[in-house]
């Protein structure tokens, strides 16, 4: 694979590493060399290393003196915390987004969910996972708040990770998860907090269930 973009070289090499973590095709505790990588994107190795610098700030690799970078563990307690803060985070996006009405948002989040429930009836796990967070970042956009938006960026690398693992696990059974995305933009769009909430927790709670549920079944999970 040659790479040519007008991108940041590091940015690019770093997508396609954090493309594999999300993937599993690079599993928790494996090592990623950087001449292999290298190699595979015909580059030299200082873009590589910039790049896994990038995904040790993403929380997605551990970096070793003198031993290399290692994709980090995922470890249950971890995902229970990611899970009950993120939902804190999601449920003041949508109060903003009831708060701070975006009807372009609005637009981009109807045709994400259009574009899950399609992927959802043909058991297309990378469509439903890319339609989901299209779905997310919509919303993330129309909550008109920086700040918010800035903190929940921090943490979306990681929860890209648990997002996709959840979505493999439970593939023949996506529609659940576009129905509660529905009523969560319907009530938002109604300016119902309680509703938009309740929508939200539920939904949060099927993915935490599923990620470790999918670890588990992997033999990937660290207590």
């Amino acid at each position: 694979m040659t790479i040519n973009s007008s991108k940041n070289l590091s940015d690019i090499v770093a997508e396609y590493i954090r493309d594999k973590i999300i993937k599993m095709e690079y599993k928790p505790g494996d090592k990623i060399v950087e001449s292999k990588i290298s190699k595979e994107l015909n580059i030299s190795q200082s873009p590589t290393r910039e790049a896994l610098r990038i995904l040790e700030r993403n929380m997605l690799v551990e970096l070793i003196p003198r031993k290399g970078a290692y994709v980090t563990e995922l470890i249950e307690a971890h995902i229970e915390s990611l899970y009950e803060i993120l939902s804190e985070l999601l449920v003041l996006v949508g109060k903003k987004c009831i708060k701070n009405y975006d009807a372009d948002a609005f637009k981009q989040a109807e045709v994400a969910i259009e574009k899950a429930f399609i992927a959802a009836k043909e058991n297309d796990v990378d469509a439903f996972y890319h339609s989901v967070i299209a779905f997310g970042l919509s919303c993330i956009s129309g909550c008109k708040d920086s700040l918010l938006e800035k903190v929940i960026y921090e943490l979306l690398p990681t929860m890209r990770r648990i997002l996709y693992l959840s979505v493999s696990y439970r593939q023949e059974n996506l529609s659940e998860n576009v129905d509660l995305l529905k009523n969560g933009k319907e009530a938002i769009m109604n300016r119902n907090i309680e509703r938009a909430e309740d929508a939200l927790r539920k939904w949060m709670k099927i993915e935490k269930e599923n990620s470790i549920k999918g670890l588990m079944s992997g033999n990937l999970l660290k207590k």
